[in-house]
């Protein structure tokens, strides 16, 4: 069993959710009777998978489980993808993993695109790292379920002022359901992404009186780009809550939730492609100094 689990592969349910969104996709241009349940297979077989490979890391290698960038990103294109197999089967006219699958196959991508280096850990800060890194996965997933809610509801309020026929078999939530869900996830957002970023200055603090090497400058890009999402954020949650009685107020929500959701999307780009000491480990000699091995020259 274990040597079945090893040979498991980031392609396995890559491949897996992509094949369960190309038949998700195929609604749009003609009906079926197996496909539902053939999608639901898929995406099945896929989170699966998902589960074998993320335990497998978390049990196998010598770092505390879920320790890198890497790992954050797969699980949160799990959390992502088995809310779109439950929402599926909970609603199975309602297309929800054409919405929610790409930004599965998309975080997918971030992680291969990640370290799998473990973030440097000390007894001191595994608590803050792990504090800091939960609350900023619960940010991330809200900020994507917010925003695909609020894209589902500019198309649907879209379809309905022109009148058009819904398609067959391809049926949206209410407005009203859209707008709500939309609404908490950016209260949801604000309030995780504040104490993501709280725990991650506590940590970075914690980092520099120990003397790492390895903290994080304050004027840090991770730094810059995590503290204007947070305080966007707050905007938002604040907006959503004010306009929320106003005929104008659902219209609001569900365009600021789109665009938290692009600037998420930004953020993760920065993140992986641009310069950063966030995550990086501390030299040898901070080690030494931080476990009180060396002493501090000044």
């Amino acid at each position: 069993m274990a040597d079945f689990i090893s040979r498991i592969s980031v392609v396995c349910f890559a491949a897996s959710y992509g094949v369960a969104l190309i038949f998700e996709a195929s609604r749009l241009l003609f009906r079926s009777g197996v496909r539902g349940i053939t999608m639901i297979g898929f995406v099945t077989a896929g989170l699966f998978a998902h589960s074998l490979y993320l335990i497998w890391r978390s049990t196998t290698l010598p770092s505390i489980p879920l320790s890198s960038a890497f790992d954050w990103y797969l699980l949160a294109a799990w959390l992502l993808a088995a809310g779109s197999l439950w929402m599926t089967l909970s609603n199975p006219r309602t297309p929800v993993g054409l919405f929610v699958l790409p930004v599965v196959l998309a975080l997918i991508g971030a992680a291969e695109l990640s370290s799998r280096e473990p973030f440097p850990q000390s007894p001191a800060t595994q608590i803050w790292g792990v504090i800091h890194g939960s609350f900023n996965l619960v940010m991330s997933v809200a900020v994507v379920l917010g925003g695909l809610a609020g894209g589902m509801w500019l198309i649907q309020a879209g379809r309905l002022a022109r009148k058009q026929a819904p398609i067959q078999g391809f049926r949206m939530p209410s407005l009203e359901k859209l707008s709500i869900w939309s609404s908490r996830m950016t209260v949801i957002a604000a309030t995780s992404g504040s104490f993501g970023f709280l725990s991650g200055i506590i940590l970075n603090v914690v980092n520099q009186q120990r003397g790492l090497i390895g903290s994080v400058p304050w004027t840090d890009p991770v730094v810059l780009r995590m503290g204007a999402l947070v305080a966007w954020l707050i905007v938002v949650a604040v907006t959503s809550r004010t306009m929320r009685q106003h005929a104008i107020g659902r219209r609001v929500t569900a365009v600021l939730s789109l665009i938290s959701l692009t600037m998420l999307a930004l953020s993760i780009l920065w993140g992986v492609l641009g310069n950063t000491q966030h995550g990086l480990a501390p030299t040898q000699e901070s080690a030494f100094l931080s476990a009180g091995l060396v002493e501090d020259a000044s």
